[in-house]
């Protein structure tokens, strides 16, 4: 088995050089064949596509932005190799959807091998979003979720304040925290001055038929996993490969905050519910700043089209999920499990 894992050496302040020395350290079995590649911002698509080409498995380690970034270069691979997640970042959104944060924080790379020899494998789905206004045309795969409106402006402040607390080596525990005053600055903000997207938007229901509609609202959401802002809970019934996106329309600051609270509740009960289809259209009449997986990308013009769709699939390792898995993991024996993962034995897309 080839495997390969992308290390963000910055995530996690520090802790991505640490994973990498302790991944090293490890003695596998000769079937196995691991590689360790320090993620590089300015030459990441020639990393993916020269290291992972070929490889049986890719663990992707770091936030959800390395992820979400390494994951639209696998889309564009002709047979994607499967992907596991270790969750190293601020928010891990994608490790919390797909169980991979659960797993890390329960068994860490015990948890990671024992998935290996179990080689079940899921899918997960990989959107685009084309931004067209005139003949220019933007793309911007994404895995997790894309915002226009107010969640891109609180990207925007929270990346100017973690640039400043990076510098310092604040760990990530205390620079989430940021999201906090960035909040409440945009809050501040429309308590005088109201932020509205004028827009059409437009969607593919699932049975096919085709809706649309006007509305000034405040925050466009269209999220893939179920998970949102570092842990807010939108959706109980999500599904990772059912080809559908859930679509939030929510008009006022105070009911994108309620959207929030309500997600970090014991018992999720939402009175903002979402929209499912297979494809949308937006057309805006006003410029809005918006996010990509959690990362700010800049501003929308005035008088763009947005074109969301599935682009495709990807195979994903299917993590430890259930309270039983420890008792499952304290029973095995992980040297005679490294010892069943051999080149024949390689995790099969179903």
């Amino acid at each position: 088995m080839d495997c390969i894992f992308f290390v963000n050496p910055r995530s996690g302040s520090g802790q991505g050089r640490r994973l990498a020395e302790k991944i090293e350290q490890l003695v596998l079995p000769a079937p196995v064949f691991k590689q360790v590649v320090f993620t590089d911002p300015d030459r990441l698509d020639q990393q993916v596509y020269s290291c992972a080409k070929g490889k049986d498995l890719v663990v992707l380690c770091g936030g959800d932005g390395t992820v979400s970034s390494i994951i639209a270069y696998l889309a564009n691979l002709d047979k994607a190799p499967v992907l596991a997640i270790i969750p190293l970042g601020t928010g891990n959104d994608v490790a919390r959807s797909t169980g991979w944060l659960w797993s890390w924080t329960e068994f860490g790379l015990d948890g990671l091998f024992y998935a290996i020899k179990e080689g079940k494998v899921a899918n997960l789905d990989v959107w685009q979003m084309d931004i067209k206004r005139g003949s220019s045309v933007r793309s911007f795969p994404f895995c997790a979720y894309v915002g226009i409106g107010y969640d891109g402006r609180v990207c925007q402040e929270f990346l100017k304040l973690n640039r400043f607390f990076i510098k310092r080596s604040v760990s990530t525990g205390i620079r989430r925290l940021l999201y906090l005053p960035a909040g409440l600055r945009i809050l501040y903000k429309n308590l005088f001055y109201p932020e509205r997207i004028r827009c059409t938007i437009s969607y593919q229901a699932p049975r096919g038929e085709r809706e649309s509609y006007k509305d000034r609202v405040g925050q466009l959401l269209f999220c893939n996993i179920g998970y949102y802002a570092g842990g807010s809970l939108l959706d109980r019934d999500y599904s990772l490969e059912d080809g559908l996106l859930e679509f939030f329309g929510i008009k006022g600051y105070m009911n994108y905050m309620q959207l929030l609270f309500e997600g970090r509740l014991p018992m999720r009960h939402s009175s903002i519910l979402p929209v499912r289809a297979r494809a949308f259209e937006v057309m805006l009449f006003g410029a809005a700043y918006f996010q990509v997986d959690g990362e700010p990308a800049g501003v929308i013009e005035r008088g763009s089209v947005v074109e969301i769709e599935r682009l495709r699939s990807l195979p994903i390792l299917e993590p430890l999920k259930d309270r039983r898995a420890r008792k499952r993991l304290k029973d095995a024996n992980l040297k005679g499990v490294m010892e069943k993962i051999s080149s024949s034995a390689r995790p099969a897309v179903t």
